[in-house]
């Protein structure tokens, strides 16, 4: 079966560059949509299809992982991607690169071959995890289902998804398989990468009390002093990271203050998503349908709509620590009073694919081909410097 993941993802792979190589044929660049198009990715030399995919986001990563968080704001993003980045960066530098004002050519590389590297892993690991539930059908649909969304070019990309998705899945295994002390460690650096790491540990505790319950876990032994360790330390990357704020930029929740600075109206106030989408409904009435603004407002809308009722339709067939993940991951980044990216941070309803193929049967393979289509839009788009997500 590793065979097969491993040709479904070069496959992946090699179709997404062919994508982004016919996009520079066929869409122009729009280069203003952020601020180092023309000043940091093509030091590279490399043509736009292949650093296409460190836009955006890509950007402040390779920055943090170069020179640390000497940029205003750039604390929004969290640390242990670009410190993997910078510990791994094996490729020669340009010493006489002006580094204040460029990302070095290296640190690129690494960027985009590690994040490769990690979905890879994350495939193999989650067809392990659907296996325990699933049979290898339902499994190997469901990881076709995953690289077929619209919005999995991210995990090839620059970008924290990759691994984000493979911390996750090994929480998530670990606690399947009863082992919480190495969830604990798994859900700590997942919550050292992104913030909704943190949603790990009512997970963790959620599945700790089911097992409490049906005995599996035995209240005299090791077993028990190891899974209280691991729920302990569940939380510490992001717990660790404000302490690091707080000494250093005396704001220990400065990666939620730093938000607004993104734009898309970001707010450091809690909104609650009944007042986003009232908002988004009030730019589908007030903005030009042919405009990019309500482009980007349609695509956010349908990918937070549509992932909600998928999540109502087999939320009884859902395991409770499960359903806590998809909707955590789904609300929280909407308390910011937008749906902005959340294309991408849909991608974490992945724990849904294998409901979504079962209940379809073959008649899935109609959804991934909406999918691709969708799909090679939204890659064109994002590589040529059009905001996505």
């Amino acid at each position: 079966m590793i065979k097969k993941i491993l040709a479904l993802f070069l496959f992946w792979r090699l179709s997404l560059f062919f994508i982004s190589f016919l996009a520079v044929i066929f869409i122009p660049s729009f280069g203003g949509s952020f601020p180092y198009y023309n000043v940091v990715l093509q030091t590279t030399n490399l043509p736009s299809w292949i650093w296409g995919f460190g836009n955006f986001d890509g950007v402040h990563y390779l920055r943090i992982a170069q020179n640390g968080y000497d940029a205003q704001f750039s604390q929004a993003f969290f640390p242990l991607f670009p410190l993997l980045i910078r510990l791994l960066n094996l490729f020669p530098k340009n010493l006489a690169l002006n580094t204040e004002i460029y990302v070095d050519p290296s640190f690129f590389f690494t960027g985009i071959v590690l994040p490769n590297i990690i979905f890879l892993l994350g495939l193999i690991l989650f067809y392990k995890l659907i296996r325990v539930d699933f049979s290898t059908k339902i499994a190997f649909g469901s990881l076709i289902l995953l690289l077929s969304f619209p919005t999995s070019f991210y995990f090839g990309a620059v970008y924290t998804e990759s691994l984000f998705l493979l911390l996750v899945l090994g929480a998530f295994y670990f606690i399947r398989k009863g082992n919480f002390l190495a969830a604990g460690v798994l859900s700590a650096l997942a919550s050292a990468t992104r913030v909704l790491g943190l949603l790990l540990l009512p997970v963790v505790l959620v599945e700790f009390f089911l097992k409490i319950k049906k005995g599996e876990i035995n209240l005299k032994s090791s077993q028990l002093a190891k899974a209280m360790i691991g729920i302990l330390i569940a939380p510490f990357g992001t717990l660790l990271y404000m302490m690091y704020l707080r000494l250093n930029f005396d704001s220990p929740l400065y990666f939620l203050s730093s938000q607004p600075a993104f734009g898309a109206q970001r707010s450091e106030n809690l909104i609650f998503l009944p007042q986003v989408i009232y908002r988004y409904l009030k730019i589908f009435m007030t903005v030009p349908m042919q405009s990019q603004l309500f482009f980007n407002a349609a695509l956010e809308f349908y990918f937070t709509i549509v992932i909600l009722l998928y999540l109502l339709f087999f939320v009884k067939k859902l395991r409770i620590s499960y359903l806590i993940f998809i909707l955590g991951s789904l609300i929280v980044p909407t308390l910011t009073g937008t749906l902005s990216s959340m294309p991408r941070y849909s991608l974490m309803a992945f724990l849904l694919l294998p409901y979504v193929v079962q209940s379809l049967k073959r008649y899935y393979l109609l959804l991934v081909g909406f999918f691709i289509i969708i799909g090679t839009i939204l890659v064109s788009l994002f590589t040529r410097g059009y905001w996505v997500a």
